[in-house]
Order: structure tokens, then C-alpha cells, then sequence
């Protein structure tokens, strides 16, 4: 399997796990696994079509590189900054901070990355 297609393998699996979380009430968790599900994503996406990515944890950056390709998905993802900011939040929170989420907070992040997903589908091909 190519490492692309092992990104985008592993990013349906976080959302998975992120869906998972939610049925479970570990909030937390889930917010996590929803940032590893798009970070992963959007990697996928850009070594799907240009053979590499950043080797970075911010999905802002990530999105930066994303504009330079794909300026209409970049710019349909970048609406929503607060969300891509709490997802940020999310990733070093889960390992550093004593960052608590809600049900209503990690719904919005799951609704919030399952457009995102819708997004880059369109752009995959």
C-alpha cells in the first residue's frame, strides 16, 4: 500500500475511533481522534497530489499548503477557524493540557470534520 493511500486508511480509522469515543462519552478522546482523522486527511490529500506533505501537527498549516493546491477547499475549511483552532487545541491538549470538552463541543468537531472529509473527497480524484 502506498503511503498515501496508508494515510487516508488510517484517517477513516480516526474518525472511527472518534465516533466510537462519542457513543462512549469520552469526549476528550474524541476530540483528539477527530484532529488525527483530518491531520491525516489532508496529508493524504497532499501526497496523493503532489508526493509530499508537511511533516507538521497544525492542521492551519496544513491547510496553508492545502490553499497553494486546492485554494476553494482551503478557503471552504478556513470558515470554520474556530473549529480548525479547537481541533489544534485538541491535539496538545490530549497530551499537555487539562482541557476538558463536551458532548455539544465534540459533536460540532465531529459535523466539522465529516464536511471536511466530504471536501476532500471531492478533490481526491
Amino acid at each position: 500500500m502506498k503511503e498515501a493511500e496508508l494515510l487516508n486508511e488510517r484517517s477513516k480509522k480516526f474518525l472511527k475511533e472518534a465516533e466510537d469515543d462519542i457513543k462512549k462519552g469520552f469526549w476528550d478522546l474524541a476530540a483528539f481522534h477527530l484532529e488525527q482523522a483530518l491531520q491525516l486527511k489532508l496529508k493524504f490529500l497532499l501526497a496523493k497530489k503532489i508526493g509530499y506533505f508537511s511533516k507538521t501537527h497544525l492542521l492551519s498549516e496544513l491547510l496553508r499548503e492545502v490553499k497553494k493546491v486546492f485554494p476553494s477547499l482551503s478557503k471552504s475549511l478556513l470558515k470554520e477557524k474556530e473549529k480548525v483552532e479547537e481541533l489544534e487545541l485538541a491535539y496538545t491538549g490530549a497530551r499537555y493540557l487539562p482541557i476538558k470538552y463536551s458532548k455539544e463541543d465534540v459533536k460540532k468537531l465531529l459535523e466539522f470534520v465529516k464536511k471536511a472529509f466530504r471536501e476532500v473527497e471531492k478533490h481526491e480524484g
